[in-house]
């Protein structure tokens, strides 16, 4: 009887660590990136970003849902979604991803401004030696405070 109580147990212990396992695995840390200097404020919704050094995190959550994590001395301030993946321009011939000069070969961060539109946008690209899907361009777009 206490072995069929055993089995029973071990069994339940089994199937809940293997659902929690798939749902972890589905979060994938694309970038990071220690002390990005955010030149101005950022609004997102109701949240604000002050100007300083933050630490950013990219992740992707499966199947094309991008994220961004901030962070501040370790302590995380924000989880943003909505990042929207951008596509390359193409170059004449040069469709193909591989040959594409405007991708980076590391993964890189661009914070970009439009002051008329008030508009600020943190763009994040994986690069061609990522092992977490190369050749993704993520733009995440902010109001920008002065």
């Amino acid at each position: 009887m206490s072995m069929k109580i055993f089995s029973k147990n071990i069994y339940l212990v089994f199937l809940l660590i293997l659902s929690f396992s798939q749902a972890f695995a589905q979060l994938q840390e694309l970038g990071e990136f220690k002390d990005v200097n955010l030149p101005f404020t950022l609004k997102y919704d109701d949240l604000s970003i002050e100007k300083g050094k933050y630490d950013m995190v990219f992740l992707r959550n499966l199947p094309s849902t991008f994220l961004l994590q901030i962070k501040k001395q370790g302590k995380i301030i924000c989880l943003i979604s909505g990042g929207e993946k951008v596509n390359y321009p193409e170059q004449g011939n040069l469709n193909l991803l591989q040959v594409n000069p405007d991708i980076p070969k590391f993964a890189k961060i661009t914070i970009k401004r439009n002051p008329a539109l008030k508009i600020a946008y943190i763009i994040f690209e994986t690069g061609k030696h990522a092992k977490v899907c190369p050749y993704h361009k993520i733009r995440f777009k902010f109001e920008c405070a002065e």
